[in-house]
């Protein structure tokens, strides 16, 4: 049996213990992951996920009855009490093969990833959709959820800009970026999560437009959903107004009734401690002061 290599990994304050015959750099995952990658720490994390990687010389195959197809990347098939989820991935004037299959426990914390490598230089899917439904799923048990959303910590404040595609956030990153002791953290995907001592925003692997993917966590002070407007102005959005618009910009596990509970449970937790605010503005440095007046 080939040596295995241990890459432990750290997203959101999720262990994610990647063993694999292949080392991170022959994964391909070293530049998107690197910064995730975990170091020997007193903090216990919230959770350990075990993530075996093997390979397999044709295109993997999952087994089990389709029982959600979201029309994209991947598909989640179940198995008795394991779920599958088959990623693929598209070549441009080419249909989309399977290249991948995820197997995971009910419990998203003991997971396989069986991956057939096509082409050099090649990249594990762990770098895309295999890594993010293995947080996605996992953060659920620990009282978290991932939005479609940037984050910046102003000075220990962490504010968390939500909206769908074209309605700012990344805007919003670079904006504030130009203010003293403003850290970005990331312009797409971020990890939220309710905890012992209050609530917290993780930056994820996952970068948009501009990439911004920073191992960053701060504790959360507010969330701001965006809307573009041709005047600048804030209010805040009761918890019973905000379920719906968060949850619209939440990545959900539609496909398993139970998780779908946890991830309701989160959000009314998230919401019963975090301060929602709808934001129309412009694109313009205006708006900088006029979120702080809330904070």
């Amino acid at each position: 049996m080939a040596n295995l290599h241990n890459i432990p990994i750290r997203i959101a304050n999720i262990w994610i213990e990647l063993t694999s015959p292949l080392s991170a750099v022959e994964l391909g995952i070293e530049g998107r992951l690197g910064p995730f990658r975990a170091t020997n720490s007193p903090e216990k994390p919230l959770a350990r996920v075990a993530l075996r990687w093997e390979e397999s010389p044709s295109p993997p195959v999952p087994r089990g009855d389709l029982i959600y197809d979201p029309g994209s990347i991947w598909k989640m098939y179940r198995d008795g009490p394991d779920d599958y989820a088959v990623l693929a991935y598209q070549n441009e004037g080419q249909a989309a093969r399977a290249q991948s299959v995820l197997r995971a426990n009910a419990a998203w914390n003991d997971l396989t990833l069986t991956e057939q490598r096509i082409g050099t230089p090649w990249q594990s899917l762990l770098n895309v959709g295999a890594g993010e439904l293995v947080l996605r799923a996992a953060i659920l048990f620990t009282g978290g959820l991932v939005f479609h959303s940037s984050a910046l910590d102003d000075n220990g404040q962490g504010i968390v800009f939500i909206g769908h595609s074209g309605a700012g956030k990344s805007t919003q990153v670079e904006l504030w970026c130009q203010e003293p002791g403003v850290i970005a953290m990331n312009d797409d995907r971020i990890a939220v999560r309710m905890e012992a001592n209050g609530p917290m925003c993780y930056g994820t692997p996952w970068g948009g437009t501009a990439d911004i993917a920073r191992n960053h966590a701060t504790p959360l002070a507010a969330l701001i959903v965006l809307e573009q407007a041709p005047e600048n102005a804030i209010q805040p959005l009761a918890p019973a107004a905000t379920a719906s618009l968060l949850a619209a910009r939440a990545f959900l596990p539609y496909w398993d009734p139970a998780l779908m509970q946890r991830a309701f449970t989160n959000l009314d937790a998230i919401l019963a401690r975090v301060p929602v605010y709808r934001l129309r503005c412009r694109p313009e440095r205006a708006v900088i002061p006029l979120v702080r007046s809330v904070l």
